[in-house]
């Protein structure tokens, strides 16, 4: 049926009322996957549960649907006490777009705000947040896109209204009036949070966190806290419109490294009451280079919580005229241009108020020296804040990129964390596999935003495997090698450096080093046969023109009459190694076109033992007390690893051959005998190619 009402001073227009489906709820359930929002036609609707009373806070992540909306009134989290007598009418509208003009509306008790702040209309297609704090009388506010829209005045205005409680709940995309649906919503929504105040703490605590989903194709929001779907009420056959599904997370990794060309929107609008955290490693410190940061699109106002300008970390708040005012943290000499120099930069930057601290590789917060001629209160930017980049809106455009790795990144507001990045590898629908940041707290990947071409390089531009998030399938397709870089590339085999060891291994060098490692462990403390500091463990190494393979203090040399072999970059070997209490068997082949292996040296001794490094291997480098020392620039082709057994035999423990990985059709190492993938432990990728052919599983390569 239809009714029309009028409200307050404006009218309201026909209004649709529609009552609850008894079929249409929630689910407990997983979601299938994510949505980046789920959209509402102007006739679905989402009963919250959550009862219209003072103590509420809200956050709301949206956008009203495109065209002109300057003709509606639209609730997206409202309820109301249908009252024929309008100035008596209970509201507790949260986010409501009244029609005259497209202005925000703001209701609380008997009274209402129909235009809080004429200067931000809300523009149909464009997306916004909106915070409603109705925690308290004293409280009250609505802020829009980070500035506050509620003035002193109306504060006071609504004070009068004391407590509200309407014994109704909060509906989402429509306004709960009186049992009935109202006021329906058009436009999609990407994330909404509602707290409640403790009674007995006084704290707020979340009592919902909606994330758009989709569980066996229909579109809801997934509760975050309750562990729930929430569906249309509507009917079951009216659904929300699901927007794109989410990339998924592959795995977790070490960094990402902006090298001056990649950014991120955090979607954070830039504003007084925010904190911050960033770990970071920058790699170039000349001119500007925003890390953290927004500014207006007129005038000089400011918000960098972490900057750094002419080799020196800066911070800005406020109005800055120029940029010689922005404040600076000390000592100014403390930078470095290393990859393993860590910061930790955090800010506070509440209205009048900043404390800023660095901290280098762990150490000692270093703070901000304050200029309090620019510590002005509250401000907001207009915009939202990027990351490794300024979001300057005097341009429209990201401006100042950072060179930096970039570890992680929280920002919170006041004690509500907002976001948690934390760098990724992940997959589009397309199956291309890309680096970014994928946020904790709304189940998103954010990806850099400066174009295809300054797509993380996946082979350089992106640190270790950390934590493996997708589901492991077995590989597919077999590849005739991998190639490591010498910079940045090792393997952590998880097989410990100790006697009875053997090895075999085809490999070549692409580029034959001075002092270069294929496999091997030291310990860097533990007393050797010689009676020093320092016990070696290398089934295989090359060094000062020959192949060798180390034992306790000792680097032998593969001796071929009475001289040392040299090897050859592109040649490729076959090598035999065991180290056994002392005994070391080791020798060294190549073979020819058409396969046929010839010895050019061995090695057959017996040295003081037995060795134990109590460190794992690492292939490509040598684990030296957990650190990758004297990485090689090989090609692998496979690798076998024994282990003497209490009966005296040797058991396979990795059998590992190069494939091609299924999730990101990126070349990996996979181990036959435990069924697992070998990772890069130094960057994300290795490179790798040759022939390709099918893989089965269980299938033996020998090497002959």
């Amino acid at each position: 049926m239809n009714k029309s009402f009028v409200v307050g001073a404006f009218a309201l227009g026909t209004v649709a009322l529609v009552a609850r489906s008894a079929n249409a709820g929630t689910v407990t359930a997983e979601p299938d996957a994510f949505l980046d929002y789920i959209e509402a036609t102007g006739t679905q609707y989402i009963d919250t549960g959550v009862n219209a009373e003072t103590g509420l806070k809200a956050r709301i992540d949206f956008s009203w649907a495109s065209g002109n909306i300057s003709g509606n009134d639209w609730s997206l989290l409202d309820a109301a006490i249908d009252n024929t007598v309008s100035d008596k009418r209970n509201r507790f509208l949260m986010c409501h777009l009244y029609g005259g003009g497209g202005k925000p509306y703001f209701g609380y008790g008997v009274k209402q705000r129909k235009n809080p702040d004429d200067s931000f209309p809300f523009v149909g297609g464009q997306r916004y947040e909106i915070v409603t704090d109705m925690t308290d009388t004293n409280s009250l506010q609505l802020v829009q896109n980070g500035k506050n829209t509620f003035s002193a005045t109306d504060l006071e205005t609504f004070k009068t209204n004391g407590l509200v409680n309407l014994n109704l709940s909060l509906y989402v995309f429509a306004c709960h009036l009186s049992n009935k649906a109202a006021w329906f919503s058009k436009g999609k929504l990407y994330e909404l949070k509602i707290w409640k105040k403790n009674a007995q703490s006084g704290e707020l605590d979340l009592i919902r966190h909606y994330l758009p989903c989709i569980k066996d194709g229909r579109a809801g929001l997934y509760d975050k806290v309750e562990g729930k779907i929430y569906y249309s009420f509507s009917s079951d056959n009216d659904n929300f419109v699901a927007g794109p599904v989410l990339d998924k997370p592959l795995d977790f990794v070490k960094w990402v490294w902006a090298n001056g060309n990649q950014h991120f929107d955090t979607h954070v609008w830039g504003k007084g009451g925010l904190k911050s955290e960033i770990d970071i490693s920058v790699r170039q410190y000349d001119g500007d280079r925003c890390i953290l940061g927004a500014r207006r699109g007129t005038g000089d106002t400011r918000l960098y919580p972490a900057y750094n300008y002419e080799s020196q970390f800066r911070y800005a708040y406020g109005t800055m005229p120029g940029k010689t005012t922005i404040n600076k943290v000390a000592p100014t000499n403390d930078v470095s241009f290393y990859m393993d120099t860590r910061y930790l930069i955090k800010s506070d930057i509440q209205d009048g108020f900043q404390s800023v601290t660095v901290s280098k590789n762990g150490g000692t917060p270093t703070e901000l020296h304050k200029d309090t001629a620019y510590l002005t209160g509250e401000m907001f930017t207009t915009n939202t804040m990027y990351l490794l980049a300024c979001n300057d809106g005097r341009y429209s455009e990201a401006r100042f990129y950072s060179n930096a790795l970039l570890y992680r990144t929280t920002i919170w507001d006041g004690d509500e964390l907002l976001r948690d990045f934390v760098p990724v590898v992940a997959t589009n629908a397309a199956g291309t596999a890309y680096a970014g940041l994928y946020d904790t707290v709304t189940e998103r990947i954010y990806r850099q935003l400066n174009g295809d071409q300054y797509e993380f390089n996946l082979t350089n531009q992106v640190g270790a495997v950390t934590n493996t998030l997708r589901a492991v399938a077995r590989p597919e397709t077999r590849l005739e090698y991998v190639d490591s870089d010498e910079l940045l590339d090792y393997v952590n085999l998880g097989v410990i450096g100790k006697d009875g060891i053997e090895m075999e291994a085809v490999m070549e060098w692409l580029r034959v080093p001075n002092d270069g490692a294929f496999v091997g462990a030291k310990d860097s403390y533990k007393t050797n046969n010689r009676g020093t500091a320092g016990i070696r463990f290398y089934p295989y190494h090359y060094w000062n023109g020959s192949h060798r393979n180390g034992y306790s203090a000792e680097l032998f040399s593969l001796l071929k009459d009475g001289a040392g072999v040299s090897a050859m970059a592109g040649t490729k070997y076959r090598i035999v190694s065991l180290l056994d209490d002392g005994d070391q068997h080791y020798s060294v082949a190549t073979t020819d076109e058409v396969g046929a292996w010839t010895t050019v040296g061995n090695l057959a001794q017996h040295v003081d033992g037995p060795v134990d490094t109590e460190r794992p291997m690492y292939l490509f480098a040598v684990n030296q007390d957990g650190v990758a020392r004297y990485p090689g620039k090989v090609r692998l082709y496979r690798l076998k690893l024994r282990q003497k057994q209490q009966d005296g035999s040797y058991a396979l423990v990795r059998d590992i051959v190069p494939v091609r990985d299924p999730a990101t059709g990126a070349p990996v190492l996979w181990d036959k005998v435990t069924e697992t993938y070998f990772r890069n432990a130094g960057k994300y990728l290795l490179a790798g190619g040759g022939w390709e052919r099918p893989f089965f599983v269980g299938a033996q390569i020998i090497i002959r």
